[in-house]
């Protein structure tokens, strides 16, 4: 059995809205109707065609699986991944059920969430209420039971579990990191760049993943795969620094280089006992587990981008454009919610993210 996580983020660029970052994991047994055991280099095709990566109607008959930019099209909702949480809720048995809905932002980023809840725009009062009185994001937290899919879905649904089984793949769960503005600005101040903040946030994510799963079962091995942002090509560093900060009480093992090229940066250490490799590759989301992690991250940020901007037509009034918090369009967002602002007495700062 495997050890795979899968590393991504939602929001690196914009100046609006929260960074999000998410650790996907997952476990591969060897299969035994073949003699060849899963590569996750191999990228989405095992997975064809009951997992695509591509924009999903009830109407499909696919779960939508891959790059969360070949998925989410704004204007358009997010129901392709809210589709794919219902159905990663459906395949994740170590939830309690007492505990539902599995996928809420409660339980997948209990580190920040209070925090992030703090700010006016995305307080849980911003959670419409539709439905029956059920609170919209509640509502698209929780994935719903096939008995309240159509028919065509629950098919996808079953055929997509099945390929998984067949593929000896089962997923042991998702953790998420969310940062507000402010806090992101803070960590920006500190650390002195974003690049900076990506990376320590992202792998220190994964190893708390990692201490997590580690006695889920005997591992022959573990396997991270990280999304690779930006220009920097060097990470050993970085792994040994944030590998130290995330377990004070264990020496920090050697990290061996095995490669550094413009497109991937691959390194080796051990850990617990287990061989563990680490990958960084441009486009990492052509891979199944920054895939997952992708998505998720990129749900999480969009159900609070739909808060945020619920809170600011209630402030500014129903005519405000909503926005997605990116480059031109903030600074258009920005003119329009200024007077507001300034009335409010809101630090910048506490809104607007610094590059």
């Amino acid at each position: 059995m495997r050890l795979v996580l899968g590393v991504d983020e939602a929001g690196y660029g914009p100046n609006l809205g929260p960074l999000v970052v998410a650790v996907s994991a997952w476990a591969i047994a060897p299969r035994v109707d073949v003699l060849d055991v899963l590569d996750v280099l191999d990228g989405l095709e095992p997975f064809a065609p009951e997992f695509q990566a591509a924009s999903w109607t009830p109407k499909s008959d696919f779960v939508p699986f891959g790059d969360s930019k070949k998925i989410y099209q704004s204007g358009k909702g997010i129901r392709g991944l809210r589709f794919a949480m219902r159905f990663f809720d459906s395949i994740f048995e170590g939830k309690s059920t007492d505990k539902r809905p599995w996928f809420d932002l409660d339980h997948l980023a209990q580190e920040d969430i209070d925090r992030v809840e703090s700010q006016h725009w995305y307080g849980r009062k911003y959670r419409s209420c539709a439905f029956g009185g059920v609170p919209q994001a509640i509502r698209d937290a929780a994935p719903e039971t096939e008995d309240h899919l159509d028919d065509l879905s629950v098919s996808s649904c079953r055929r997509a579990r099945e390929k998984l089984v067949k593929l000896g793949i089962q997923l042991i769960g998702f953790r998420l990191r969310v940062l507000d503005e402010a806090y992101f600005n803070a960590c920006v101040n500190r650390l002195g760049n974003k690049s900076d903040v990506l990376g320590q946030l992202s792998l220190q994510l994964a190893w708390q993943v990692l201490a997590q799963c580690i006695d889920f079962s005997s591992w022959e091995g573990i396997e991270i795969y990280c999304d690779r942002q930006g220009g920097r090509k060097k990470y050993a560093g970085l792994l040994s620094t944030t590998y130290g900060l995330s377990h004070p009480d264990l020496q920090v093992p050697f990290c061996s280089v095995d490669s550094e090229s413009q497109k991937v940066s691959v390194y080796s250490m051990r850990h617990a006992g287990f061989p563990m490799s680490i990958r960084f590759q441009v486009q990492g989301d052509s891979l199944f587990p920054p895939a997952a992690a992708s998505m998720v991250a990129k749900w999480a940020r969009e159900s609070l981008m739909e808060r945020y901007n619920r809170y600011w037509r209630e402030i500014v009034g129903p005519a405000l454009k909503p926005t997605a918090g990116y480059a031109v369009d903030a600074a258009r967002f920005a003119r329009d919610i200024e007077p507001w602002i300034s009335k409010l007495g809101i630090e910048k700062n506490q809104w607007w993210r610094q590059r």
